[in-house]
């Protein structure tokens, strides 16, 4: 468990090195005597307190009060450090002021560190932040960042804590605007979901119950393709051309497409359409939807047949015969499943 622990410390104090916009490094040192207390000027956050003895134990309390003996703590409990390894425990600071850290060791000499992390903040593509919600699992503190251009943000949110592995919920907000309902990243999801999104500032909620965790955000700029807005008005897409499209989550109207396939040939019979989708993982059996629309003769009898797939973080080759000396429409409809939003390419050869 300690051992754990201390790779855990060591991992974040390189992600510490590496930007200082991470934590600050509040206080360090070496006791000069078995009991002390080192008065602490702490933010609202979680502070992370590594302590060791390299000769014996020590007891280590953060406190409201330099009381100078074991007694209430702010993190509920004593927590000791043993044989010369090192103990690292976080605490959650709902207030800003003055702390006490209590150490009480049989031999002087013992050394501790003390870091904090602040919730919130400002994300920069692809660059991940230490961040923490208190792992109350109710408050939610928001992180900004800026979308440049139109295309996808993908968000990242993993547990960093050094109690016990928790877990994330994320919402998404323009403004004052909610712009997308409440979604709960697990690992079998892999920690992250994609939004389809325009330019603009936006704000990613986390409530979380982890007491640190990792959020990325990076975003991939999406050069989107003409579609159009009914059937009638459908855009044509070209064989070997890909066709790239964005719903967001406050504009989900359908878009329109067709496939003009060519007659049945000696070499080809039957062509597939490549679709691929990256989505919200909000709603498992949500995502996005996309509509086939095309005629078929069964019998001599030509009916209008429609297929409907729900597509989320997936992609699928569809299959289409070809025609005798004809060439056949396929139209295809493009829609939000469930209020989900996300990037579409729809491509066939």
């Amino acid at each position: 468990m300690t051992i754990c622990c201390v790779c855990i410390f060591l991992l974040l104090m390189c992600a510490f090195f590496v930007d200082g916009s991470y934590a600050a490094q509040i206080k360090s040192g070496t006791t000069t005597r078995k009991e002390q207390t080192v008065k602490l000027n702490l933010q609202a956050g979680t502070a992370v307190i590594t302590v060791s003895d390299a000769n014996s134990w020590v007891f280590a309390q953060l406190q409201t009060t330099g009381s100078h003996k074991l007694g209430k703590a702010v993190n509920g409990e004593k927590t000791v450090s043993n044989l010369g390894q090192k103990k690292t425990f976080t605490v959650q600071v709902k207030k800003a002021g003055a702390y006490y850290l209590y150490l009480h060791g049989v031999n002087s000499g013992a050394a501790y560190s003390v870091q904090q992390f602040y919730p919130g903040g400002t994300l920069k593509s692809g660059t991940p932040l230490l961040g923490t919600s208190y792992a109350d699992n109710k408050s939610i503190v928001y992180y900004t960042i800026k979308v440049p251009d139109t295309g996808v943000l993908r968000i990242t949110v993993k547990d960093a804590s050094y109690l016990y592995p928790g877990y994330s919920k994320i919402q998404l907000k323009k403004g004052n605007s909610h712009m997308s309902g409440e979604e709960h990243l697990i690992k079998g999801l892999g920690f992250s979901t994609v939004y389809g999104l325009s330019k603009g500032t936006y704000n990613i909620g986390v409530r979380s119950s982890s007491e640190l965790y990792s959020i990325t955000a990076t975003f991939s700029r999406v050069a989107t393709s003409s579609y159009g807005k009914t059937k009638t008005g459908a855009v044509e897409i070209g064989r070997n051309v890909l066709t790239k499209g964005i719903i967001e989550p406050v504009n989900q109207n359908a878009r329109w497409y067709r496939v003009n396939l060519p007659e049945k040939s000696d070499k080809h019979t039957s062509r597939n359409i490549h679709v691929r989708v990256l989505s919200n993982n909000r709603i498992l059996d949500g995502g996005i939807a996309v509509v086939f629309q095309y005629k078929s003769t069964t019998n001599g009898e030509t009916v209008t047949k429609t297929d409907k797939y729900i597509m989320n973080n997936d992609e699928q080759d569809f299959n289409f015969k070809q025609w005798k000396n004809k060439t056949r429409p396929v139209f295809i409809k493009v829609a939000s499943a469930g209020g989900l939003s996300g990037l579409y390419e729809i491509s066939w050869k």
